[in-house]
């Protein structure tokens, strides 16, 4: 009797592609089209409520794949808005950069002054305007929603709801989020297709291969040494699957002095699943390490029990991206818990290097042009997935 572990599935795999021709998917051309029909069509993450406490709290954001800066602020109605970045006047950049707080916004260039919900408040010499309708003139707002603890941007007018664009993923994540705070961040620009960077995290095919040195035996274990993935679930827009802990990883001597203060983290695993948030681990394995989660087109959450990791995937060029990792935790509670998450912060970095190093390899390989297709196995659907719906986004 086989007793190792079989991936379940859940979702339409019909049409799925198990060859793909990768190099075309990675031209100029290509991209051209992907920032018209999939990034300015797309609900886009770019920031947490958490970063906007108070009315008059902002952030700059700049989106150079939609070719746009935001200013994303909380209003002193307590909604959080987002305006392009640029006077109404003679087209200056309002904010440079940065963060802060402010109940009013003024153009640095001639003084024009605009509330924190938009409205224009002041303009100087304004006797000197004719036929001016202040009225009309507020800040250029951009369609903003909020799920959770994230805040979204949406260029398209007619686009569906957020919660109609996350669709299953909108449900069983309350409190989860907002529960954890932003414990180390780390931002790369690599020389590879945004495509290729976020597939290369979509698998866990590699893990054996790129991480023997830093996590040799996290995943699989005996009943699954080929790391399949115990759940996979392919959603409208976007794809989930669970990571399987081995529950004979042996503890490094650093891990076990680490854990023995503080919540178990990656690369170990909890399994005490008391007070799980309901759509975590969704398919209940047995052994869960953590998931991960594709918000097409560009980013990737990896919940786990105590802890879990952002990656923004933002192209600068068909062949450059800009890749942001956020960790978040429960805050510790203790000096001696903060070892455990001061090693997990570590630990997650050379993971994550070993990954990136790769990246630029695949990418220039690819380009050479000798082989136009690439093969995928029934571990790497997601991949498959990714690129379905973004065949779908570009012929629409």
């Amino acid at each position: 009797m086989n007793t190792f572990v079989q991936t379940q599935f859940e979702g339409n795999r019909s049409g799925l592609r198990d060859i793909l021709p990768l190099r075309e998917k990675i031209t100029p051309e290509t991209f051209e089209r992907e920032r018209e029909k999939i990034f300015k069509k797309s609900w886009l993450m770019i920031g947490h409520v958490a970063d906007l406490p108070e009315p008059g709290s902002y952030f700059v954001r700049e989106l150079p794949v939609v070719n746009a800066a935001l200013i994303v602020i909380r209003g002193r109605d307590g909604v959080i808005r987002s305006f392009h970045n640029i006077c109404r006047h003679r087209g200056n950049k309002l904010i440079r950069g940065g963060e802060g707080c402010k109940s009013t916004i003024t153009c640095g260039f001639h003084g024009w002054t605009w509330s924190n919900t938009g409205d224009l408040l002041g303009v100087t010499d304004e006797s000197q305007f004719h036929n001016l309708d202040k009225p009309k003139l507020g800040l250029l707002e951009v369609k903003t929603a909020t799920w959770q603890d994230f805040i979204f941007v949406n260029f398209d007018q007619a686009a569906v709801s957020l919660q109609d664009w996350l669709g299953e993923l909108a449900h069983g994540y309350d409190g989860y989020f907002q529960s954890q705070q932003k414990y180390a961040r780390y931002r790369i620009r690599v020389r590879c297709n945004w495509n290729l960077a976020i597939n290369s995290f979509t698998e866990g095919y590699h893990t054996a291969y790129i991480h023997r040195n830093t996590a040799p035996d996290y995943q699989g274990g005996k009943k699954n040494p080929q790391r399949h993935r115990p759940f996979m679930q392919l959603l409208a827009r976007h794809a989930r699957y669970t990571a399987p802990a081995n529950p004979e990883h042996k503890l490094s001597p650093a891990e076990a002095i680490a854990w023995n203060y503080g919540p178990t983290l990656f690369p170990a695993a909890d399994f005490d699943y008391a007070g799980l948030a309901p759509a975590l681990n969704p398919g209940r394995t047995e052994y869960w390490l953590f998931d991960v989660i594709e918000w097409f087109p560009n980013v990737l959450l990896l919940p786990g029990k105590h802890y879990h990791v952002e990656l923004e995937f933002w192209p600068l060029s068909a062949n450059e991206t800009d890749i942001t990792m956020t960790a978040y935790a429960y805050p510790p509670q203790n000096y001696a818990q903060r070892i455990s998450l001061e090693f997990f912060r570590t630990r997650l970095r050379e993971v994550a290097r070993e990954d990136m190093n790769t990246l630029e390899a695949q990418h220039a390989a690819i380009s050479t042009g000798v082989m136009p297709e690439v093969f995928l196995s029934q571990q790497e659907l997601v991949l498959a997935h990714h690129y379905r719906v973004s065949e779908q986004m570009l012929s629409a």
